[in-house]
This record gives C-alpha cells, sequence and structure tokens, in this order.
C-alpha cells in the first residue's frame, strides 16, 4: 500500500476514520454504564454522601456536648473535693475535741 497513491491515502484515512467512529461509539455506548461491576451507580453515591454529611453533624454536635460533659464533670470534681475537705476538717476537729475531754 502506498502512501504516494490516492487510493492508498484515502485506505489510510478511512482506515483511521473508522477506528474513530468505533472508539466513539464505544464511548458513547459505555458512557452511562458503571465503570466496573462494583461500581456503585451516581443516586447511591449521593445517599450516601448525605448519611455521610448527617454523621459528620451528629459528630460536631456530640462533640460540643462531651466538651460540656467534661466541664461539668470537672466541676463536681471540684465541689466533691471541697465537700470532703470540710468533712475531714470536721472530723479532725471532732477528734481534737473529743482528746481534750
Amino acid at each position: 500500500m502506498s502512501l504516494n497513491g490516492t487510493t492508498g491515502w484515502w485506505a489510510l484515512i478511512t482506515l483511521f476514520s473508522s477506528v474513530c467512529a468505533g472508539l466513539l461509539a464505544l464511548v458513547l455506548a459505555h458512557e452511562a454504564a458503571p465503570k466496573h461491576s462494583e461500581a456503585a451507580h451516581e443516586t447511591d453515591v449521593t445517599a450516601l454522601a448525605v448519611k455521610l454529611e448527617r454523621v459528620s453533624t451528629d459528630l460536631d454536635n456530640n462533640k460540643m456536648v462531651l466538651v460540656e460533659v467534661k466541664e461539668d464533670v470537672t466541676a463536681i470534681r471540684t465541689e466533691q473535693r471541697e465537700s470532703t475537705q470540710e468533712i475531714l476538717r470536721a472530723i479532725r476537729n471532732q477528734d481534737v475535741a473529743a482528746g481534750r475531754r
């Protein structure tokens, strides 16, 4: 097949055009299909994205609640420590008063 003759030239152009058309047809025919058998459809991915956003929001809310609970526990521990100190002082004072008698 000589590229110098017009027949060879047109044969080459026809072959190239056929390859391009075949590739285009293949791409267009398979563009809606999943890329592989395990690929998720766009609606499934969107639903999962919404659920993930809800989980993220719940996580942020739970973090804020956890911070508040930690602050409350710290405050309770401080109050309990003060109450324990007062009770121990009262017991020591009673022991001292009982020892004087």
